[in-house]
């Protein structure tokens, strides 16, 4: 297919938004899903057992641990033996459900494949629950690892959209709130130079000094909602992380440009340990001694290495480094003796400093 047909249909899919993607998706599913039970079941009577189980995947995103309920039912008590159905109601579980209702659904939907049907000859015990076990664990294993990518990719968008706020927010201080305060400087000294320049001057002072509040009003809006260290904890705890936090009071007494920088490294960091370690216990604590403030970020090592591991630049720390250098401190990683990794920042705290 040509490459420019796949990038318009590329273009037309991402401009449809969220909602209208996921319902013709749904649909997509649920067709496909009733075509083919319907074309390899064995009679009239299968076909419409077939079609009416996988009817009901329309409801998936909804609730996807009583879809599941009902199609085991279904499937418990007509004479079909149709899979595709259920392994795709048990990836719905895994990819949209929650834990309790979902765990309950998924133990109830394994006993109903344990159990044979009755003109179903005796086979080999370890044979029917190692298959029973791959029908049930695959989709819904494959479930649950969309949905974890889906939360990483969500908060790694989350943290370049902060990223570029706040690098628009500081272009937009430092030049443009520059040059327009000499604007209105100049135009303060043409005010007094003599009544053949005061209409000018009083014009080209008042049009800055509506520029200047309309710039604080862009910045208040840009900073209406700043990401925090504790956001960030909370995000990544959604996300799989156990964390276990020890932050002092002080962090909240920090000036504004240390408090940024602080977040950065601890925004960088966990998103290290998503990336790089996956889903493993992680400390991070701050702490202020001897008028030094020190932060750590350190995690375990994990039992598997996850997909995304040796993906990046390796460059975030380094760009960090030298931010927490301009700033009187020094930052240090690397992997400790038992394996995990460890992010440790130190620098002045300047506390209550605000």
């Amino acid at each position: 297919m040509d490459s420019s047909v796949v990038e318009w249909f590329g273009a037309r899919w991402r401009g449809l938004g969220r909602r209208s993607r996921e319902l013709i998706v749904d649909a997509a599913v649920t067709g496909i899903c009733v075509t083919l039970g319907v074309v390899l079941a064995g009679g009239a009577e299968e076909a419409w057992w077939n079609a009416g189980a996988a009817a009901l995947l329309g409801a998936r995103r909804k609730a996807p641990s009583a879809v599941l309920l009902a199609i085991a039912a279904l499937v418990q008590f007509s004479p079909s033996d149709a899979i595709v159905v259920p392994m795709c109601a048990l990836y719905a579980v895994g990819a949209f459900g929650r834990v309790v209702p979902g765990a309950l659904a998924v133990v109830a939907t394994a006993v109903v494949f344990a159990l044979p049907a009755p003109d179903t000859p005796d086979t080999d015990g370890t044979l029917f629950v190692v298959e029973v076990g791959v029908q049930v664990l695959v989709p819904l294993l494959a479930g649950a690892y969309v949905r974890r990518s889906r939360r990483l990719a969500a908060i790694q968008r989350d943290l370049v959209l902060t990223q570029e706020r706040d690098r628009i927010a500081r272009e937009m201080h430092d030049v443009l709130g520059h040059k327009l305060s000499l604007i209105a400087l100049h135009a303060g000294r043409l005010e007094l130079g003599g009544a053949a320049d005061a209409e000018t001057a009083r014009l080209l002072g008042g049009t800055s000094r509506a520029a200047m509040q309309d710039l604080r009003q862009i910045l208040r809006v840009l900073d209406a909602e700043p990401v925090t260290v504790d956001n960030l904890i909370d995000s990544s705890r959604r996300a799989g992380l156990r964390i276990e936090s020890n932050l002092s009071g002080d962090l909240h007494e920090l000036p504004p440009e240390l408090a940024d920088v602080v977040r950065r490294v601890v925004q960088e960091a966990l998103t290290n340990v998503h990336k790089h370690a996956g889903p493993v216990d992680v400390v991070v604590e701050f702490r202020v001694v001897d008028g030094r403030a020190r932060l750590l970020i350190r995690n375990c090592a994990p039992e598997r290495a996850p997909s995304t591991r040796g993906t990046g630049t390796g460059r975030g720390l380094r760009t960090l480094a030298a931010q927490v250098a301009a700033r009187g401190g020094r930052l240090t990683w690397g992997a400790d003796a038992d394996g995990g990794f460890e992010v440790a920042a130190e620098f002045p705290a300047m506390v209550g400093a605000r």
